[in-house]
């Protein structure tokens, strides 16, 4: 009958220790959830996307008048602009080439 006992002592420290590391895993746990639940609070407000407005609504009226977008092509076509008035006004200016057109100056 010794060995039975043994034995049954053994089989119950067993799950007892079982059962003490099912109830330790489950407080880590739980102390996780928290933790995160603190983090998330912390941060501030969290936005819900299935809870969001039509993308129609929110973007109809953040239209506003004219808007001019400087790509590469306007720019050049503005600076040859400038470019080609420069080099008219000089030539009106400071050469004989008016004089050459009497009728028209």
């Amino acid at each position: 009958m010794a060995k039975t006992e043994e034995k049954d002592l053994d089989l119950e420290e067993l799950v007892a220790s079982v059962t003490q590391s099912a109830d330790e895993e489950q407080t880590a746990e739980q102390d996780e959830v928290s933790a995160l639940q603190e983090e998330a609070q912390s941060e501030g407000r969290r936005i819900d996307v299935l809870n969001l407005p039509p993308r129609r609504t929110v973007h109809d009226g953040a239209r506003t008048g004219f808007r001019l977008r400087w790509n590469g092509t306007l720019v050049r076509f503005i600076l040859l602009t400038i470019i080609v008035l420069a080099g008219i006004s000089y030539i009106m200016l400071y050469t004989d080439v008016p004089s050459l057109f009497p009728d028209l100056f």
